[in-house]
C-alpha cells in the first residue's frame, strides 16, 4: 500500500471515529458547508465577545444545569425531563418553537451560546449578517422570533400568556424586556449597540418591581389591597409553579401588632392573597395575574385598629416564609387608620 493510499485510509478512519463520537455524545452538531470550524462550546465565543460571555456566565441561562436550586427541584436531574431545557441541544437543530432535547456534552454551560446561536447548517445565526467577522453570523428571522424562547419557556405556558396579551399585538417581544440594549466596544474603541445577556427575571428585584403596581387604601372600615400587572408581558408570577406573590397585612392598635393568621414570618402577619399556579396534584385554582389585569382584595379592620402595614412578597418557592432568603420584599407601606 503506497503512502497516498495509506493517508487516505487513515483520514477515512479518523472521520468515521469522529462521527461516531459526535453521535454518541447526543450533540449532533452539523459541520458548516463553507467552513471547517465546528462550534461546540460557549468558550469558543469568549475571545470575540468577552462582555456578552461574562454576562451570560453570571445569568440563570449560564447556570441552568449547575444551579443548586434547580438541582434540588429536579432531584439532581433524576427527573430527566428537566434536562431538556436546562441542558438543551441547539434550538435551531431541534426546531425553534418545538420541544427541546437534552445534550450530553458541556454540562457546565447550561443554556449556552451554542444552544441559541447554532444554526441548522452548523453556522451561527444572529441579528445581522456579518460575513467579515470570524464566526460569520447570518441573520435569522426564526432566531429573532418569540419561538426561540418558546422551546423552553412555554413548558409552563409563558409564551402562550404573552401571545394572549396586548404586548404581542404591539410587537413587544421577550427580548425587549429580558435582553435590553447594551453598549459594546469595538476593537477600535468605538461603541456599537448590542443586547444584554444577563436575562433579568425572577431573581432580579429591580425587574420584579417593574412587573406590577401594588396599591393599598382605606375605604370605610375596610383595607383594600390591589395588584395590577402593568409591566410583565405574561402572567405574574409566571414560569415555575412554585413561584408565588403574596400580599400581607398587619394591623396594630395602641399596644402594638394585633395577632393575625400567622401566614408570614411573624405570627401577627396575615396573608390577604396569593398569586400562584398550583402544582398538578394540589387543590385550588390558578391565581396568576395575566398581563394588564387587576385583582382586588378587601379586609375588614379589627376593632381598635390605629394603623396597618402592608407588604408584597415574591417567593421562589411557596414553602418559604418572610425570613427565608428565597423571599424578596418588593414593597412595604404603612397606613394610619385613625
Amino acid at each position: 500500500m503506497n503512502l497516498p493510499t495509506r493517508l487516505a485510509l487513515a483520514a477515512a478512519i479518523v472521520g468515521t471515529f469522529a462521527a461516531g463520537i459526535a453521535f454518541l455524545s447526543g450533540c449532533n452538531v452539523p459541520a458548516r458547508a463553507e467552513s471547517s470550524q465546528r462550534w461546540e462550546s460557549a468558550r469558543q465565543c469568549q475571545s470575540c465577545h468577552p462582555e456578552a460571555f461574562a454576562e451570560w456566565q453570571t445569568s440563570h441561562h449560564g447556570i441552568a444545569f449547575t444551579n443548586p436550586e434547580v438541582r434540588a427541584l429536579s432531584d439532581d436531574f433524576r427527573r430527566e425531563e428537566c434536562m431538556d431545557c436546562h441542558l438543551p441541544r441547539p434550538l435551531a437543530v431541534t426546531g425553534f418553537g418545538k420541544r427541546t432535547l437534552p445534550r450530553r456534552t458541556h454540562f457546565d454551560e447550561g443554556v449556552s451560546c451554542i444552544s441559541c446561536h447554532l444554526g441548522e447548517d452548523g453556522g451561527i445565526v444572529a441579528r445581522n449578517n456579518r460575513p467579515e467577522v470570524p464566526c460569520k453570523p447570518k441573520r435569522s428571522e426564526a432566531f429573532l422570533s418569540v419561538d426561540a424562547c418558546m422551546s423552553c419557556h412555554n413548558q409552563h405556558q409563558t409564551t402562550d400568556q404573552w401571545r394572549a396579551s396586548h404586548y404581542a399585538a404591539q410587537g413587544i417581544h421577550c427580548t425587549n424586556c429580558h435582553m435590553p440594549e447594551a453598549d459594546r466596544k469595538r476593537p477600535d474603541g468605538t461603541i456599537r449597540k448590542g443586547r444584554s445577556h444577563i436575562y433579568p427575571g425572577a431573581h432580579d428585584k429591580s425587574m420584579l418591581a417593574k412587573a406590577a403596581t401594588f396599591t393599598a387604601e382605606r375605604q370605610g372600615n375596610e383595607l383594600v389591597l390591589a395588584l395590577e400587572n402593568t409591566g410583565a408581558g405574561h402572567n405574574f408570577p409566571t414560569e415555575e409553579r412554585h413561584r408565588a406573590v403574596d400580599l400581607e397585612y398587619q394591623f396594630e392598635d395602641t399596644t402594638g401588632p394585633i395577632a393575625g393568621l400567622g401566614t408570614g414570618g411573624a405570627p401577627e402577619w396575615s396573608r390577604a392573597w396569593r398569586f400562584r399556579q398550583p402544582y398538578r396534584d394540589e387543590p385550588g385554582e390558578n391565581t396568576q395575574l395575566p398581563a394588564g389585569k387587576k385583582h382586588e382584595v378587601r379586609v375588614a379592620a379589627p376593632a381598635g385598629a390605629t394603623a396597618v402595614t402592608v407588604r408584597m412578597w415574591y417567593r421562589l418557592t411557596p414553602m418559604c416564609n418572610d425570613l427565608d432568603p428565597r423571599s424578596t420584599l418588593l414593597e412595604e407601606r404603612k397606613l394610619e387608620w385613625q
